[in-house]
């Protein structure tokens, strides 16, 4: 009887630990889930910054203002949209950049308010942006 115990004993042991040891590796991989979602949103959101400090700069300036500036086409491999909303076109006092990124699993959209006089293209690639008559033109203007 004592064999029979101490093998039933041992085999509740291993299993206890195999369980353990299971539950401990999920935690371990959702963490690292989380880690890469924040790292992608940061670079969205990064991305936005940049697009928004090149607006915000040609907005200061004086009239007759020109610079090209690149937008990669991925960030670090994953895909994104980007998109310009003037202010006309949304009745606001305000323009708006869209910023968005979807993934099998997850979408990210992040968007940021820019001057009313903002209007024009935005894409991936070069993108010309141009002050003339206090309105800031990106690429092609209406």
């Amino acid at each position: 009887m004592k064999k029979a115990q101490s093998s039933i004993e041992v085999a509740l042991l291993i299993g206890f630990m195999f369980l353990t040891f299971n539950i401990f590796l999920l935690v371990i991989a959702q963490r690292m889930v989380d880690v890469q979602n924040q790292k992608d949103r940061q670079l969205i959101d990064d991305m936005g910054f940049v697009i928004e400090s090149e607006i915000e700069l040609a907005a200061g300036v004086e009239n007759g203002y020109s610079r090209t500036f690149v937008i990669p086409k991925t960030l670090k491999g994953i895909n994104y949209s980007i998109q310009l909303i003037s202010s006309d076109a949304m009745g606001t006092n305000y323009s708006e950049i869209v910023l968005e990124y979807i993934d099998f699993t997850k979408t990210h959209t992040i968007v940021k308010k820019l001057p009313k006089n903002v209007d024009g293209i935005i894409h991936k690639g070069e993108n010309n942006i141009s002050k003339n008559a206090g309105i800031i033109c990106l690429n092609t203007c209406s």
